[in-house]
């Protein structure tokens, strides 16, 4: 009865996405901008109900694609479930780039952008500390903001996913970016940024495997739409991903994969080596053991280049997006996340904010 009722169920939802389109709704978590410069912007999530925990959590999304993937949809959001957990939810979104942004490095994201929006968070929510979540490239300007600016200690706690700091163990990237990293250079200043769509297709044909392994999961899974809608919201944000400034790639290619400065304090953001043993901060590090982009041993090995006496690991069995965005995600990652944050934040001091 039951392999009947799914197979009905199979034919609707197939027949309504033939006939409507997309089975998910166009909906995100409620948020406000509370500041705005250029293209970039710091969202704060409305609470949904009572805040419980006193130190803001601001996310850093990665570049080139859209900070949607921390908030799905309603029955499928990182963000939606730490703001159910009782935190202060702010998200630093730094826009579409286009072709006038070519010149945008990695020194302009970590020094301009993400310090004035975590400025602006700790002057919203009237408080002197904050925490910082980031994933992927999201992730690796945190450590690099943090082992710079927190002399103060205002990043009291650093949540990095899927982050790789050692270079050398990012097989076969680092390789890949040995051997054409004298192409980088001309292919910028022909194509000024890197177009969302060549990164996309890149994203697509890193896994072919993993792809059709995909389709044949929607296939039998057509039955539950609320994993449709999850597995649609992420297709959906792999085909939107946006440009990639051709100065701040040319710099990660180059100087963090093909020479691996970060590890060794080569590596400068206005001219001021960053220093790893600065970084003081409590630190979770989420690392996935199927993930290929950034090898767990690569992520790993931040913890032994910082100076934080409070360091956790978090080796889950998920791969790059998995982890911030797969179905298993809530229960490898979102809840043990929160577990962990949640000790480390403070209980609230009740009052309102000013809307």
């Amino acid at each position: 009865m039951n392999f009947l009722s799914n197979n009905f169920k199979r034919l609707v939802h197939g027949g309504e996405k033939l006939v409507l389109g997309n089975l998910a709704p166009p909906v995100r978590t409620p948020h406000h901008v509370i500041h705005w410069w250029g293209k970039n912007r710091v969202i704060h999530f409305f609470p949904l109900q009572e805040i419980l925990y006193q130190v803001p959590l601001v996310i850093i999304p990665p570049l080139m694609v859209k900070p949607d993937i921390f908030d799905l949809h309603p029955g499928h959001s990182m963000v939606g479930y730490l703001i159910k957990k009782g935190f202060d939810v702010f998200l630093v979104d730094f826009g579409v780039p286009d072709s006038s942004d070519k010149n945008i490095t990695v020194d302009d994201y970590v020094d301009d952008f993400i310090r004035t929006g975590v400025k602006k968070v700790k002057e919203y929510a009237r408080m002197d500390k904050v925490s910082l979540l980031g994933w992927s490239m999201g992730g690796i300007m945190i450590v690099l903001y943090t082992s710079l600016y927190n002399d103060d200690g205002h990043v009291k706690n650093a949540v990095i996913m899927g982050s790789p700091v050692d270079y050398s163990k990012m097989f076969p990237i680092n390789l890949m970016a040995k051997a054409g990293g004298i192409f980088v250079e001309p292919a910028m200043k022909v194509m000024g940024n890197i177009p969302g769509f060549m990164s996309s297709l890149a994203f697509k044909m890193s896994s072919p495997l993993g792809r059709l392994r995909r389709y044949l999961q929607l296939l039998y899974h057509m039955h539950d739409r609320e994993w449709v809608e999850a597995y649609e919201k992420v297709e959906e944000w792999i085909d939107g991903f946006i440009p990639y400034p051709g100065e701040a790639f040319k710099k990660f290619v180059l100087e963090f994969i093909k020479d691996d400065r970060l590890k060794d304090g080569r590596l400068t953001i206005r001219d001021n080596p960053v220093i790893l043993k600065r970084f003081k901060a409590s630190l979770l590090i989420v690392a996935g053991d199927t993930d290929w982009i950034a090898p767990a041993d690569s992520c790993t090995a931040l913890a032994e280049m910082v100076s934080s006496k409070d360091i956790s690991i978090l080796r889950v069995p998920l791969g790059h997006l998995g982890m911030v965005a797969g179905h298993r995600a809530p229960e490898e990652v979102w809840e043990k996340l929160v577990l962990w944050l949640s000790s480390r934040s403070g209980k609230r001091v009740h009052r309102q904010y000013e809307v």
